[in-house]
């Protein structure tokens, strides 16, 4: 970890102390599997920035809640109750101290999770590629040799072990310092997700992102460019491609055949795309590996590895020939016999149980392990089956499930294996999700399925950047409810899927993801059309969407969507609803980011005026109105009437919100802006390194802290500092290009400034509303 030396963390030693913190992350499973470094990186910064830590100690027994967030779970091996009164201070020398007192009781902790990690994760390697060694030589060679070899495409029938074996290869390529990424094609919004963060690890631009987020025809390219620039060695895999155009070109009638869209051909690195199309023509210019059954020789032995008592050779081979020689079902067949609730213990008599029943051999081996939990006094292990398959074979939040019984029920179902289970989240494989949606009666499960999203959704803030990981995450299974449960939903759950969608739409715009909240809006109303366009969650639906519009740049179609949405809330639900009152303040908005300052100042006046009379003066819609207002006089000239407004929705916004809230840094940011207008520069200097020292939760090329370095050095500029305003003006420059590209138009704003400043003249900074 390194820190950032424009926003430090509030401490004397934060190299050694994030060192210490790191040690504990590294205790999280499989390294924090599926975050990134930048996250990690985030949570550190937050955990130490946080005042309810800041300049006191930090128990280590507290560590499990610290350093829980979604999507996240501190390893099983990790006994954190052995650690019992060491404490690591987070200010000042003592941080030094804390090292010594963590070190010794981190490294034992950390050496029997490893081992346990590693014996475990060598014994499940061997029975998992039992029957692929040969494949994964062959594509192991071609990750360490990718010239000429063309991207590769492991073909075959859900539950051979293609993500297995892909997995694998993830393992190898990181041995060899390779950078790698993992991508899941199971559905647009994931795909587009992950490819999005591809970019940023490359240093793409604002501009490179929002290619892939907008859908732009250029997206590849971009993409493609960049791993092509890439120092290292790569390895990408497109999980889940069952529908192979997406991989395709934006317009593509030849899918991926032409080389043009996501999936290429490179000299520096290698794509691995796992899918269910084994037709070869799809495959064309890709080396295609077929992932098939086992033969049964292999398949005993999976039986055999799985459950080393349950009976001899020639039974483990008489049984592998009545399930057939898939993975999956060996796996699960395997494990239940291995575990402690077999009913039917040995080969023989599973082999009979078999037969007894009807369906899929998925289905059969499925039903028999949850008999079997269910003999066990475990009888809602099956129910929590059925509801888990109601969303996306991707991590399920635990805070999603029912409360009641479902520990003992996610034990006895990891055990046997249908699931994979952690404290935060649980994963169904693929074809376990559509095996047993395909068994789904009625429409009370996908209902309480409904009912349980929403309620993990109302324990998230959409204003929190770190909810927004699980924000993301729970987005995936609304999809899912969306294609599947609309259906089955009477009235009332279709406007809980309506308004949930609005929810995560509004979050996801707030994170950066424009792209797949536009998405998820767009299939909510196709799927929620029941309602009608004029139900209230159908129009919140459509001003999400308006928002996604405005954000990527279509202001007049937006202008043109929010002025519609107003007026069907005026006529239907009346001038003074909440949702009409946040229409006519989204209405001053547009006509602010149009220019028009006295139309969006007007505008805020009049919703002011009905927000306090029927929100309150403490509501955050009235205070965002309030703080909008007063940045619309502003911008006209009027900075002496601005500023009280500001300063009293800073004091209210901080007596309602934490300090750190973004509303409230914005009203501050916007505070030190005032204060140089009115050219006292000392004062703003000091206002805008104090919001520097707020902001260092963000990432150091997050927007609000490039402009606040950039206003940062207009104020030194105007005391007549300026080799040291050049100096900051080339560390944002550099960042600003970095991350947005040339020609945004905040890189050239700073890259004017500077160049004014070389020929002696100062830019006054204009903040951008």
């Amino acid at each position: 970890m390194t820190t950032n030396d424009a926003t430090p963390y509030p401490m004397e030693d934060p190299e050694q102390l994030g060192q210490a913190f790191g040690e504990v992350f590294d205790l999280v499973d499989e390294t924090v599997e599926g975050v990134t470094d930048a996250e990690i990186e985030q949570r550190l910064r937050q955990l130490l920035a946080d005042p309810a830590t800041s300049g006191q100690a930090v128990d280590l027994n507290d560590l499990d809640h610290l350093l829980r967030g979604p999507g996240w779970s501190v390893s099983r091996s990790l006994d954190l109750k052995t650690l019992t009164g060491v404490t690591a201070p987070v200010a000042g020398e003592g941080a030094k101290c804390a090292l010594q007192a963590v070190q010794g009781p981190l490294a034992v902790a950390r050496a029997a999770a490893d081992a346990a990690r590693s014996e475990a994760a060598m014994h499940c390697s061997q029975i998992e590629l039992r029957g692929r060694h040969d494949l994964l030589e062959e594509l192991v060679a071609m990750v360490q040799r990718p010239e000429g070899g063309g991207p590769a495409a492991l073909v075959g029938p859900g539950g051979a072990g293609k993500t297995t074996l892909a997995a694998t290869l993830t393992e190898q390529a990181r041995s060899c310092n390779h950078q790698v990424w993992w991508v899941s094609a199971a559905d647009p919004g994931d795909f587009f997700a992950g490819l999005t963060q591809v970019m940023r690890d490359l240093g793409g631009s604002t501009t490179d992102v929002e290619s892939i987020a907008n859908g732009a025809a250029d997206g590849p390219d971009r993409l493609w460019r960049l791993l092509e620039r890439s120092s290292r060695r790569w390895l990408l895999v497109i999980d889940n491609a069952d529908d192979p155009w997406v991989l395709a070109a934006a317009g593509s009638p030849a899918g991926i055949q032409d080389g043009l869209g996501w999936v290429r051909a490179s000299q520096h690195g290698l794509v691995v795309v796992t899918s269910r199309d084994t037709d070869p023509r799809v495959w064309v210019g890709a080396r295609l590996f077929e992932v098939g059954h086992l033969g049964m020789a292999d398949a005993a032995q999976v039986l055999r590895d799985l459950a080393p008592r349950a009976g001899d050779e020639t039974q483990a081979w008489a049984l592998a020939r009545r399930i057939g020689g898939l993975p999956l079902t060996l796996h699960l067949a395997g494990t239940y016999l291995g575990s402690g609730v077999a009913q039917a213990s040995t080969f023989a008599a599973y082999d009979r149980a078999l037969g007894s029943r009807q369906g899929t051999m998925v289905a059969r081996t499925a039903e028999i392990s949850l008999d079997a939990l269910a003999h066990q006094g475990v009888p809602q292990a099956r129910a929590l089956l059925q509801l888990a398959s109601c969303y996306a074979p991707t991590p399920i939040p635990t805070r999603m499930l029912p409360m009641t019984g479902t520990q003992e029920a996610l034990d006895g179902l990891t055990g046997v294996g249908l699931i994979q289970s952690d404290f935060a989240a649980i994963t169904l494989h693929p074809v376990v999700t559509a095996t047993n949606r395909a068994h789904l009666q009625g429409p009370e499960v996908w209902r309480t399925a409904v009912a349980y999203l929403v309620g993990a959704l109302q324990e998230l803030s959409y204003g929190q950047p770190e909810c927004w990981p699980e924000y993301r995450l729970v987005s995936q299974h609304l999809l899912a409810l969306l294609d599947t449960a609309a259906e089955h939903g009477d009235h009332a759950h279709l406007v809980l899927l309506a308004d949930a969608t609005a929810g995560v739409a509004r979050a996801l715009n707030h994170s950066g993801e424009g792209g797949a909240a536009g998405r998820l809006c767009h299939i909510a109303r196709r799927r929620c059309a029941a309602l009608g366009e004029e139900h209230p969650a159908m129009l919140r639906v459509r001003h999400q969407f308006a928002w996604t519009v405005a954000n990527r740049g279509d202001l007049d179609q937006a202008e043109a969507i929010y002025q519609e949405v107003l007026g069907i809330r005026r006529r239907v639900l009346g001038d003074s609803h909440p949702d009409t009152l946040r229409s006519r303040h989204e209405f001053g908005w547009i006509a602010s980011l149009l220019g028009r300052w006295a139309e969006a100042e007007q505008r805020y006046r009049d919703t002011l005026r009905d927000c306090l009379l029927h929100l309150g003066p403490d509501s955050r819609d009235t205070l965002t109105t309030r703080h909008e207002l007063a940045y619309a006089i502003a911008r006209q000239g009027r900075i002496d009437e601005a500023l009280p407004i500001f300063e009293d929705v800073l004091r209210d916004r901080r007596r309602i919100l934490p300090d750190l809230a973004p509303q409230t840094l914005q009203t501050q940011h916007a505070l030190a802006w005032i204060t140089a207008k009115q050219g006292r520069w000392e004062q703003a200097e000091a206002l805008y390194r104090q919001l520097l020292d707020l902001r260092q939760v963000l990432e150091t090329d997050h927007p609000h802290v490039l402009l606040t370095l950039h206003e940062l050095a207009w104020t030194i500029a105007r005391q007549g500092r300026r080799a040291e305003a050049e100096s900051i003006y080339r560390h944002v420059l550099e960042r600003r290009i970095r991350a947005l590209g040339t020609d945004h138009p905040e890189t050239k704003t700073t890259q004017g400034a500077l160049s004014e400043l070389l020929h002696g003249r100062i830019v006054d900074a204009v903040h951008p509303a």
